[in-house]
């Protein structure tokens, strides 16, 4: 078995996966855990248009997560984690 370089990406998509993904980015070394439950800080993503953003009090949590992986022959190993938010309020 050859031994192949992987490709990681990750999508965060808000509500569900049906919707168009907010964010994406690519990366040649793993992503950390991500659980769902866990609290998600967008405030570093100035840039995204989030459909709708947290208000005071709010704050996103990762309500599902899907892995998607793919062989690309004598290429790579694609490995998409897809994270689905949603907006909670803090208790």
């Amino acid at each position: 078995m050859q031994t192949l370089p992987t490709q990681y990406h990750l999508e965060v998509y808000e509500g569900s996966f049906v919707n168009d993904a907010v964010w994406s980015v690519e990366s040649s070394t793993p992503f950390l855990a991500i659980a769902i439950g866990d609290r998600f800080n967008h405030r570093g993503l100035s840039s995204v248009a989030w459909y709708d953003e947290p208000k005071a009090g709010q704050y996103f949590r990762v309500k599902d997560i899907e892995h998607i992986f793919w062989v690309i022959e004598s290429s790579h190993i694609g490995h998409k984690l897809l994270v689905s938010l949603e907006i909670v309020t803090e208790e």
